[in-house]
C-alpha cells in the first residue's frame, strides 16, 4: 500500500485531503507545517508528499528542496490557492522550479487529486 504524507496548515483542508485519500485505500500521515513534515519524513518511508506551499515555519518550497536533497525517490504534489499579494499561479510556478512532480490549484476537485496522486504513485485508484 502506498504511504502518503499530507502537509497543510489549514485544518479543514488537511482533514478533507486526508479523508479523501484514505477513502481510496491509501495510508496517510498528516503534518500541519513543513517542520513537522520533515520530522515525519525521517520516520518514513513515504511514496508521496502532498504539500501546501504557503505555510508557517517551513514553507512548501523549503520542504520540496529538502525532499529533493534527502529523499530523492519521494514524489511531490504541491497545492496552493495563492495569497492576497501572491497569485496561486506564481506560487505554483515556484514549486515547479524546485521540482515538484505535479501541482494542483486550490480549490480542486477530489477527482483532480485522485488523478494526480494515482499518476504519481503509478496506481489505478478507484473512482468515487
Amino acid at each position: 500500500m502506498a504511504k502518503i504524507l499530507v502537509v497543510e496548515d489549514s485544518p479543514a483542508v488537511r482533514l478533507s485531503v486526508v479523508a479523501y485519500l484514505e477513502s481510496l485505500g491509501l495510508e496517510v500521515i498528516e503534518a500541519e507545517n513543513g517542520r513537522l513534515a520533515l520530522n515525519e519524513l525521517q520516520k518514513g518511508p513515504f511514496d508521496l508528499v502532498v504539500t501546501d506551499v504557503l505555510m508557517p515555519e517551513v514553507d512548501g518550497v523549503e520542504l520540496i528542496k529538502a525532499i529533493r536533497a534527502e529523499y530523492p525517490g519521494v514524489k511531490v504534489l504541491a497545492m496552493s490557492g495563492g495569497a492576497p499579494n501572491l497569485p496561486a499561479g506564481y506560487v505554483l510556478k515556484m514549486t515547479e522550479m524546485f521540482n515538484a512532480d505535479a501541482v494542483l490549484y486550490k480549490p480542486f476537485l477530489n477527482e483532480e487529486l485522485r488523478t494526480a496522486a494515482g499518476r504519481l504513485l503509478g496506481l489505478s485508484l478507484p473512482e468515487d
